[in-house]
């Protein structure tokens, strides 16, 4: 008898893996959406590197650089204010994008950076030097229309007021 136990038992767990696995399948085969929590993971990290990227704010002599790309190569008006404003958005944008904090006013100034730097700066390339902004674009677009979602500063706030 115990062979025939160890039998059963294999098969009982043969049939739980089997549901498991079914189960799975119909997650992937449906419409709705599932692990929409994996966003805050995307949401911090792109907030966090467009910080990051904002950066070169406090760095006048890159901003002089900027400013001069700018003016020369895009024949923007006003070059020094646009570099200041293009790296004020990702530098503010992205933090508050990655606290989610004012997430989808955050993500408007961001979205014109990107789409500037992406079809101007870049030339609408968005598979060669473009494929960065435009990705970050992209990126941006979507948390606009979804928003931060639970994990966020937005999200507890909105929680205290009711």
């Amino acid at each position: 008898m115990p062979e025939l136990r160890g039998i059963v038992n294999k098969n009982a767990s043969f049939i739980v893996i089997a549901k498991n696995q079914s189960a799975m399948l119909k997650k992937f085969h449906s419409i709705d959406p599932f692990g929409i929590n994996v966003l805050v993971i995307i949401r911090i990290f792109a907030g966090m590197l467009i910080h990051i990227h904002g950066n070169m704010l406090f760095d006048s002599r890159m901003m002089n650089t900027m400013a001069d790309s700018l003016s020369n190569d895009m024949g923007m008006p006003f070059p020094l204010l646009m570099a200041y404003l293009a790296k004020g958005s990702e530098f503010f944008g992205g933090l508050l994008l990655a606290l989610g904090l004012f997430t989808r006013f955050a993500t408007i100034p961001l979205i014109i950076t990107m789409a500037v730097a992406a079809f101007v700066a870049h030339h609408g390339q968005i598979t060669g030097d473009g494929e960065h902004a435009f990705l970050f674009l992209l990126i941006f677009v979507a948390f606009f229309f979804i928003g931060s979602g639970k994990w966020s500063v937005d999200y507890l706030l909105k929680r205290k007021k009711k």
